[in-house]
């Protein structure tokens, strides 16, 4: 039997209450969510958990001895830092 919680509460049965179902039926479906089992992990897509600003690749830029115009976007400016650098994120 799978467990099941009550996100809609119909006749008998409140909302938050842990039910046990052999089969979900159609109907019932819109009122449940499955307990249990498997947790998705989220991971965030860069490093740190946030894009690099403009102001922070600029600097790396500078640093680098890279030129580059400043009227650019981060996007831009971006592409413009080498391979492996650790502003730049991994492309697959």
């Amino acid at each position: 039997m799978a467990k099941y919680e009550v996100i809609r509460p119909w006749h008998g049965v409140k909302k938050g209450a842990v039910v046990d179902l052999k089969h979900l039926h159609l109907a019932l479906k819109a009122n449940v969510r499955p307990l249990g089992g498997e947790v998705a992990e989220l991971v965030p897509a860069t490093p740190g958990g946030k894009a690099p600003t403009k102001g922070e690749i600029a600097k790396r830029l500078k640093e680098l001895g890279i030129e580059f115009d400043g009227r650019q976007g981060a996007a831009e400016l971006l592409a413009l830092l080498p391979d492996g650098d650790p502003l730049k994120p991994v492309t697959e």
